[in-house]
């Protein structure tokens, strides 16, 4: 599972799974759906951990602790995906209402604000899953080349970055890079975080063919290079991180 941290649970494509005129209702009334992904997420982040300091009074009166960590150790469940996903589309619709005064909108509104809290709930009720040592999805893998004799190609690239206990990371951003003939594809990985012992290094001649490279992680700051024998088949990419814990809160809905 991703992090919570690591970036929006849903995008634009995934909001077309619940609701598929989205992109023609954000075209026609002006409305950012990355900005609306963006705030939604937010607003969960301030949500979940409000929850998780509630949690952490018993042990720590003032949680600082958790303040302190904030949600960097939160990981994204089937039931938080659908949260977001609902949340969005709640405040897409609730928008496109103020905007026009169409029932239709405020309909559509009312059905996914009930959604959204139904989903919040089930989210809270299965449990805000944590991890003792949260790895950040990485910045896109670097790439070059180094002298060898195979002809120029186009590479996807992902990377992931991988704990001393074998844990691995969200893969990172797809990358494409295209080398040149009699060369070989050189990757590396910058800006390891805390926790990091190493990472793992996905690539394929397109973007559903990647598999793992590396036999054992690379070195948090080592140069993979692929082998004159060129790629190797291996695991694909996974999904993150699993949690280690699960924190169940209130399902109450906070008003400010």
């Amino acid at each position: 599972m991703a992090l919570l941290t690591d970036g929006n649970p849903n995008d634009t494509e995934a909001l077309r799974v619940y609701e598929s005129s989205i992109l023609r209702v954000a075209d026609v009334e002006s409305i950012d759906l990355d900005i609306k992904l963006r705030l939604s997420t937010e607003e969960i982040i301030q949500d979940v951990l409000d929850v998780l300091i509630e949690h952490a009074v018993a042990t720590d009166p003032q949680g600082l602790a958790r303040r302190q960590k904030g949600v960097s150790d939160v990981v994204v469940s089937a039931q938080m995906k659908r949260w977001h996903a609902l949340h969005t589309l709640e405040t897409v619709y609730r928008d496109a209402y103020n905007n026009q005064l169409n029932d239709r909108y405020r309909m559509k509104w009312e059905e996914y604000q009930e959604l959204s809290l139904d989903a919040r709930e089930r989210t809270l009720r299965y449990g805000i899953g944590l991890v003792a040592n949260p790895l950040p999805i990485p910045a896109a893998p670097q790439c070059g080349i180094a002298q060898g004799p195979i002809a120029a190609t186009t590479y996807y690239v992902q990377a992931t970055w991988v704990s001393a206990l074998g844990q691995e990371s969200a893969p990172s951003e797809l990358t494409t890079y295209t080398t040149v003939d009699d060369s070989l594809l050189a990757v590396r990985q910058i800006n390891p975080p805390v926790g990091a012992a190493g990472w793992n290094v996905y690539l394929g001649t397109s973007a559903y063919s990647l598999a793992r490279q590396n036999g054992t992680p690379m070195a948090v700051n080592g140069m993979f290079t692929l082998p004159t024998s060129g790629l190797a088949a291996g695991p694909l990419p996974g999904g993150g991180q699993m949690a280690d814990t699960f924190i169940s809160g209130s399902t109450t809905m906070r008003r400010g």
